[in-house]
């Protein structure tokens, strides 16, 4: 069965049945902790939702209340995302202050000539590798934000590796641009993924209702204030924390999160989304043993 709502209070619940049932399509309300699940077999999914979403034009109030139900962040979600930031606090320590920082940036670093010679691991690496402690805490914050909520919507595994796929495009369609030698390092272009995948992922989710907008003003504006924090520069006279890079990936994002609100329903299981953290970690490990 397809999930329509999900983390609906009782009388939400109610009203979604009562409204489905009273078009005659079969539904059932499922406890979803404290909270309520409103599900349909496959084959009733879109009627459920054109139902749903007439019903929705005509009672503005309601939308409102249906939209006000809060997504649950797990403890898998936020564990995932503290993990996330200690290997990029690691990657830090061994860069700046346990080896030569200019030669691991020439070895590791996004450099665009290097990428399109072959070197696709740079495209991985360099999000690991930041100019300064500024530089790594702040997208330590937006990666943890941002990473955070995706896991909330999409499973802890699926929201890191669509972070992660939205970096590394956001890095090699940079490459491609420049065709020269220049150089980006930084987790910022897998932030701005996120963003990105935030804004596609609730603009197709809230397609044909009255927020939707909102629903997608909302990770972008954050995305731009932390534009702002971040800055475009570093202590690296060689190294530009590169906001075209921030861009790419933002666009990234914005297709794989639309891609994926439109084709996944529901959040998958936990054997998926293992199966997502091992690809996850199998792409980091190839990339630094590739280099």
């Amino acid at each position: 069965m397809f999930t329509v709502f999900e983390n609906l209070t009782q009388k939400q619940a109610d009203l979604c049945v009562l409204v489905l049932s009273a078009s005659r399509v079969p539904c059932r309300i499922m406890p979803n902790g404290r909270r309520w699940d409103i599900r349909v077999a496959a084959a009733d999914y879109q009627r459920a939702r054109a139902v749903m979403d007439a019903y929705f034009s005509e009672n503005q109030a309601s939308v409102e209340s249906m939209e006000a139900s809060p997504v649950a962040i797990g403890r898998d979600a936020v564990i995932m995302s503290l993990v996330i930031c200690l290997g990029l606090v690691l990657a830090h320590l061994k860069a700046a202050y346990f080896g030569d920082t200019r030669e691991i940036i020439h070895r590791f670093g996004a450099s665009a000539a290097h990428i399109l010679d072959g070197d696709y691991y740079r495209t991985v690496t360099a999000l690991m590798l930041h100019a300064d402690d500024a530089h790594l805490l702040g997208n330590m914050a937006g990666l943890f934000i941002f990473g955070t909520a995706i896991c909330a919507v999409s499973g802890w595994g699926a929201g890191w590796l669509m972070i992660l796929a939205s970096g590394i495009s956001g890095n090699m369609i940079n490459a491609w641009m420049y065709e020269s030698a220049h150089v980006s390092i930084g987790a910022s272009t897998a932030v701005f993924g996120a963003v990105g995948i935030l804004a596609g992922f609730q603009g197709v989710r809230y397609k044909g209702r009255p927020g939707r907008i909102r629903q997608v003003l909302v990770p972008l504006g954050c995305g731009f204030a932390l534009l702002g924090l971040l800055g475009s520069g570093g202590k690296e006279a060689d190294v530009r924390v590169d906001i075209m890079a921030h861009l790419f990936g933002f666009v990234a994002g914005l297709f794989i999160g639309a891609g994926y609100g439109g084709a996944v329903k529901k959040i998958p299981g936990k054997g998926f989304q293992w199966l997502c953290a091992a690809a996850v970690s199998g792409i980091v490990f190839w990339a630094w043993w590739t280099g």
